[in-house]
C-alpha cells in the first residue's frame, strides 16, 4: 500500500472515530435536553427506538462512501469529511447550549 493510500485510510478511520463520538454525544445531549418540558426538538425521530441504530449506521455509510472515492477525488473527500465534523460540532454546541441553559 502506498503512502498516499495509507494516509487517506488513516484519515477515514480518524474521521469515523470522531464522527462516532459526535453522533453519540449528539444523541446523549439531545435526549437529556428533551427531558426539559420547555425545549421542543425540531427532529421528532429522536424519541423513536430505531433512530439510534440508523444514526450510528450513517458513520459506516459515510466511511464506505469515502473509501470508494477514486484517488483523484481524495482532496474533495477529505474536505467533505472535515465539513461533516464541523457541522456536527455546531449541532453539539447548540444542544449543549440548551442543556446548560435549563
Amino acid at each position: 500500500m502506498n503512502d498516499d493510500k495509507y494516509l487517506y485510510m488513516k484519515y477515514i478511520i480518524s474521521f469515523g472515530l470522531i464522527f462516532t463520538i459526535l453522533q453519540v454525544s449528539d444523541l446523549v445531549l439531545t435526549r437529556y435536553a428533551l427531558k426539559s418540558p420547555g425545549i421542543r426538538e425540531l427532529n421528532p425521530l429522536y424519541s423513536l427506538d430505531w433512530f439510534i441504530p440508523v444514526k450510528l449506521t450513517i458513520v459506516f455509510l459515510v466511511m464506505f462512501t469515502m473509501y470508494r472515492q477514486p484517488s483523484w477525488n481524495w482532496g474533495f473527500a477529505r474536505n467533505a469529511m472535515s465539513g461533516i465534523i464541523v457541522i456536527y460540532l455546531f449541532i453539539n454546541l447548540n444542544n449543549l447550549y440548551f442543556v446548560l441553559l435549563n
